[in-house]
């Protein structure tokens, strides 16, 4: 996945406050005409006991034929079983804005649910060509399914589409996806769109994405991944083994990405392009542990070129193997001509990653501040600012039992802490270079 070559122009940026005014809006239930409770035809698949407000006439053999059927407001129950289709939401015809589909699952957390298959609504999307779920409409509800098997080209599990599909295309803005289990896709979620305000508060939460290796590897190995969104809200999910990402986030803005769990991924999150964004309280272990492909980061948290005003915060990121080598890296693996800028990295601890705990890669952070992290036994530095970075706050971080050194930084000839090129106060190693970084280190 060519990540470096999907960055925007700066020029977009101002759709984040169309974004961030939408969000807020319906986060306060500002807008009255969604106030109004209005309850819409119930629809089952297949067979009415799925539920018993629904009659002959209101059942169907297929979640795509109750979908064709539905409008505004609707709910659609999924019993149990395998549905070989894929499924789209579209306002071709009439408007399916508000519909809510409901699987067998719905409202059971996928993170901590025993999974029995007799017991699922399995959308899987093997031979239709395509993704499992696609969502073409507004405040689409998906709760309660497994979805799998959507694996050919650029198709994902669940795809989240934004404009661009002429007059019937409605992009799916607050959308919900919660309590699915996605597997054995080419990317589990997916949301596309052309502009920031498309895909404005989209919530994606209690979903477990596991294996998402299955297309071609330079296009899969995603949990998540976004492009060009504004204002989603990525909470308290589970992902396990996607080999290039539990999380992509790419040209995106106002992403808040809390209390997730990343075990033996690739990469936890890779920040491009993306601004006004936080990655906090998320807790990952054994990076790498599975293999990595080719779009793989160099880090667990990995923040590549024209990020701004990220926030990295209380984290806990554990064990790495080859090439998923640092904790949280500024890296340049995804090019390095457009830096990061305004990014705080603080309060999170990162232990045994063969290579750096934290390191700022030549050129990639400038006006970065990165403060009261504990950053222990590492394969080589603790904390490592590259050549060329500058103007950089460290403060009050604890590095300790790294092999190389605790503390390193390679500027020189600047005006800051030890002649280098950023200020590093309270810092504490015991292996520093230059030797005023950092002072001795104390007890934990």
């Amino acid at each position: 996945m060519n990540r470096l070559g999907m960055l925007s122009n700066c020029g977009k940026r101002f759709w984040f406050l169309t974004a961030l005014a939408a969000v807020l809006v319906f986060l306060s239930g500002g807008v009255t005409a969604r106030a109004i409770i209005i309850e819409g035809t119930v629809r089952c698949v297949p067979q009415a006991s799925v539920n018993p407000a629904c009659t002959a006439a209101t059942t169907y053999p297929t979640i795509q034929a109750a979908v064709t059927a539905a409008y505004p407001y609707d709910i659609i129950y999924v019993g149990p079983g395998k549905y070989n289709e894929s499924v789209t939401i579209t306002e071709t015809g009439h408007s399916r804005d508000n519909l809510k589909l409901m699987g067998a699952q719905a409202g059971h957390d996928a993170r901590f649910r025993q999974t029995y298959p007799s017991q699922e609504s399995i959308v899987d999307a093997t031979g239709t060509g395509n993704s499992a779920i696609i969502v073409e409409a507004a405040y689409v509800v998906v709760d309660g399914f497994t979805v799998q098997n959507a694996t050919q080209g650029n198709s994902t599990g669940i795809d989240l589409k934004g404009s661009g599909g002429g007059s019937d295309f409605t992009p799916a803005n607050f959308a919900r996806v919660v309590n699915n289990i996605l597997t054995n896709n080419s990317t589990g979620v997916s949301l596309n769109s052309e502009g920031f305000s498309e895909n404005v508060g989209v919530v994606i939460e209690h979903n477990l994405f596991k294996y998402n290796n299955a297309g071609t590897p330079l296009s899969s190995g995603d949990g998540i991944f976004t492009s060009a969104t504004g204002g989603t809200f990525i909470n308290e999910n589970a992902f396990i083994g996607n080999k290039t990402s539990a999380l992509g986030i790419n040209n995106s803005i106002f992403v808040v990405i809390t209390n997730n769990t990343s075990e033996k991924d690739a990469t936890f999150v890779i920040f491009t392009g993306t601004s006004w964004s936080q990655f906090s309280n998320n807790r990952g272990e054994d990076f790498g542990a599975l293999g990595a492909f080719p779009g793989a980061a160099d880090a667990a948290v990995a923040l590549g070129p024209g990020n701004a005003s990220l926030t990295i915060r209380g984290n806990s990121l554990a064990e790495g193997t080859d090439p998923i080598s640092h904790g949280i890296a500024f890296t340049t693996i995804f090019g390095s001509a457009h830096g990061n800028s305004n990014v705080t990295v603080e309060y999170n601890q990162v232990a045994r990653f063969p290579g750096d705990g934290i390191v700022a890669e030549n050129s990639m952070a400038h006006f970065c501040s990165i403060f009261g992290n504990r950053v222990t036994d590492n394969g080589l530095d603790g904390i490592f600012m590259d050549l060329n970075t500058g103007a950089n706050s460290l403060l009050d971080n604890a590095a300790e039992g790294n092999y190389k050194f605790d503390c390193q930084d390679d500027t020189s000839g600047g005006p800051f802490t030890g002649g280098t090129w950023n200020s590093w106060v309270n810092d504490t190693g015991t292996l520093r270079h230059p030797i005023g970084i950092c002072s001795p280190g104390r007890e934990y």
